[in-house]
Parts: structure tokens; sequence; C-alpha cells
């Protein structure tokens, strides 16, 4: 058996990969933990300052670690499609490419999205991996070319596996995500920051969240257990509607008589899609643990700290 096994995190000083570092730490796997990001926070060793694009720094990096497992979490939501399209399409393009190249096998485990889906009919009641994708949005069709270019690669012999993954919530949950940025706003009114009125889009929406500790179990079911060439749901499998989960967050906080006022600009074409995990329950007993109220508290604490 090779000694010395590792793992290394793409994106490590984001959202995603950060969560997955602090959580892969905890788990003992027995595995050397690794990770590149584009900038230096000075926080941990083992975090190597790395473009993923830039081929030649990537190959010796590479070449040196010959890691066992690659997360692959670099990229995410930009609102910029240029942008949008190189941190998630490209850099996984080079990331495969430079794999290629060398004397190197690894797993490498790509983070889709249900963005990937889009538009669901309504009389479906869970989307299973075998649906067809159809995305709408701009980061939706980033991420379906990124699943793409992953199985192509898995069709050509490579190792690859695809994480689907459905609504964040949780510690650390970003403003730039639905609850992230109600946990946001309740800071601030706690704080006397912002007056008590809360902007929100349509909170009749349902969405399939999971916590970021049962997604990053997800991510590790899936490097374990899955197979070379397949897409797996990371989701919970149940509908939470907006609504729901934004009283959840106010029963929670230290404020009182908050006003709601809605956007007439609610609309979104990525709502009310509800995913099945039967696959990967299936192939790795994998299943949420962290129950809805923790969930939103973690998130909401996590914003009390930043303040």
């Amino acid at each position: 058996m090779k000694q010395n096994k590792k793992i290394l995190i793409t994106g490590v000083n984001g959202f995603l990969g950060r969560a997955l570092w602090r959580y892969l730490k905890k788990q003992n796997t027995g595995f050397q933990i690794y990770g590149l990001s584009r900038t230096d926070d000075g926080c941990d060793s083992g975090i190597f300052v790395c473009d993923l694009t830039a081929k030649d720094k990537l190959k010796a990096v590479l070449v040196s670690m010959r890691p066992d497992f690659i997360f692959h979490m670099a990229g995410g939501r930009m609102i910029d499609k240029k942008i949008l399209f190189r941190s998630n399409y490209e850099t996984t393009q080079c990331l495969l490419d430079v794999i290629q190249e060398i004397d190197i096998r690894p797993r490498v485990i790509i983070p889709g999205s249900a963005a990937e889906y889009g538009r669901m009919c309504r009389t479906r009641r869970k989307v299973k991996e075998t649906d067809t994708a159809m995305p709408v949005t701009a980061y939706g069709i980033a991420k379906f070319k990124q699943t793409k270019l992953g199985l192509d690669y898995a069709r050509k012999g490579g190792d690859v596996v695809i994480a689907r993954i459905f609504n964040v919530m949780g510690e650390g949950t970003p403003s730039t995500l639905a609850i992230g940025r109600f946990a946001e706003q309740i800071v601030r009114i706690e704080q006397g920051l912002q007056e008590k009125v809360m902007d929100t889009k349509n909170l009749e929406s349902k969405r399939d969240f999971l916590d970021i500790k049962d997604i990053c179990a997800g991510l590790w079911a899936v490097a374990r257990d899955g197979s070379s060439g397949e897409i797996y749901n990371v989701c919970s499998g149940h509908p939470l509607e907006m609504g729901k989960a934004l009283r959840g967050l106010l029963l929670l906080s230290r404020i009182k008589n908050v006003i709601i006022r809605k956007s007439k600009d609610s609309h979104s074409p990525s709502f009310d899609v509800i995913g099945s995990n039967m696959k990967l329950r299936s192939v790795s007993g994998w299943f949420p643990e962290v129950s809805l109220e923790r969930s939103l508290k973690g998130t909401l604490d996590s914003h009390r700290a930043r303040r």
C-alpha cells in the first residue's frame, strides 16, 4: 500500500474549500492534506500559492506532491461572465490537461451544482442524476460545461467523479447566498447598523438545502465510494420554503417586529429544484445529519462572529 497518501484541495481559501479543509482535518483520514490558493493568507502550512491556469507552476506542484485525491473546489459564482467561465471551466481544463501530461492518476472530485438542472417540471418531485440538465443561468451553464469536461476526461480513462451540490447553509455561509444574505441583514439589525427592514426575493419558493458539514461529508463519501464517470447529487431530498428559513432565523435572533420588504424583481429560474440523494446513499451510506435549527443557528452565529 502506498504510504503518505495525500489529498489536495484547490480553491482552499474559498467558502467550500476552507470548510472541506477543516472537515477533513477533523476526520483523521490518515491522509496528508494540502491546499492550493491564488493568494496566501498565511494561516495554514500545507497551502501553496498557485494560479490554476499557470500550467508550468501547476505541473511542478503536482509532480512534487503526487496527490491521490484532488478536490477541485476552485470557482464559484461571479457576476462577470468571463471571470465566471475562467474560474469554473478554464481552471478545470488546465488541471485535467496537466494531470494527463504527467505520470499520476489521482481521483478528481468536481463540485457540480443544482443550477445545472435548470427549471424542472413542477410535477416532478425530485430530480435525479439521470434527468436531462438544462441550465438557464450563466452560473448553471458554466458548471454544466465543467461537468461535461470532467465526464469527457473520465471517458478517456481519467478518474473523475462529480458531486452535484444543491443549496448551502450553515457556518460561514457567505452573504452572496440566500440564507447568508438573510443572516447578514439580521446581524446588522441586531447591531443597530440597519433599520428593521429586510429585503428579500420570493419567499414562497422552495429549495433543497444542506448544512455545509453535511456537504463536506457528502464530498468525502463521493471521493471514497463513487464510481469514475458518475454524477452524485449531494442534497437533502426535502424542500425548504424560503419564508420558513427566514422565520427560523428571526426566531433565533435578538430582534422583533421586522418589516419584510419583498423585491418586485423576485423571479429566479433556478427555484424549486429538489434533489434525490438515493444514488449517493446507496453506494456510501451517507445521509444528512445536521438539523435545520442547528444549521440556521450556525449561519447566524458565524455572521455575528465576523462583526
